[in-house]
């Protein structure tokens, strides 16, 4: 009868221990979906951040820190590569009339409208970027000089068609953009000198009337201004 009792007692002892035992491993499950939720939480929070910290807020477009680290990429791989690559800076001309005209709210609206212009239709590893103020910057893989012209010329077309509220009381009768385009290696064989010759080619296009595409000068002996 005492070894029955013993092992009625063992029985009921391993049912215990086995109940506790199953929820554990129910508690642990759970415990592993939280942390796996929480892991996937984070990542996207992670996620998230980083791309705040390369996106401009107003335009949605890449930033001007962005910009800077995408170029010393693109023209390292054009460099190993032997291919070419071409900067385009852009300027929205008369921008302050605009804004000291028709309002801050107003200048943002052109802002975004001028940035989802300049993304429409292009390639996959192509990059724009919101430099500042008014100005954007277009990064053209594996294009040469000529080819990046006549895209920059499609662009300034596209920009100066496009019916923005008040852009018949612009200076030039509608609202426009002035455009340089510098190549690597043509114009700069690092990513400053290419910043520089392209902003002096806006620079140029900016005191040649406005609303005009213009060449880096190191080319432009080879072939005329386009605008």
């Amino acid at each position: 009868l005492r070894q029955y009792r013993l092992t009625e007692e063992n029985r009921q002892l391993i049912n215990t221990l086995s109940s506790k035992n199953q929820a554990l491993v129910e508690m642990n499950r759970e415990l592993e979906a939280k942390i796996h939720e929480r892991t996937h939480e984070l990542a996207e929070a992670n996620s998230r951040l980083a791309q705040l910290a390369v996106t401009d807020g107003l335009t949605g477009l890449y930033n001007h820190r962005h910009l800077h680290e995408r170029l010393a990429l693109e023209v390292e791989r054009s460099a190993r590569n032997g291919l070419p690559l071409s900067l385009l800076m852009i300027d929205v001309d008369h921008f302050k009339h605009y804004n000291d005209h028709h309002g801050h709210p107003a200048g943002d609206d052109v802002l975004r409208t001028v940035a989802r212009l300049l993304t429409e239709g292009r390639r996959a590893n192509d990059m724009v970027a919101r430099y500042g103020g008014e100005e954007f910057s277009v990064i053209l893989v594996d294009t040469a000089k000529f080819t990046a012209a006549k895209l920059a010329e499609r662009i300034r077309e596209r920009v100066a068609t496009h019916p923005f509220a008040f852009g018949g009381r612009q200076p030039s009768g509608h609202l426009s953009i002035s455009v340089g385009v510098a190549s690597f290696p043509d114009d700069a064989a690092e990513p400053e000198g290419l910043l520089k010759a392209a902003d002096g080619a806006l620079y140029a296009a900016k005191h040649a009337g406005r609303d005009c595409v213009v060449l880096a000068p190191s080319a432009q002996s080879d072939a005329p201004t386009t605008g």
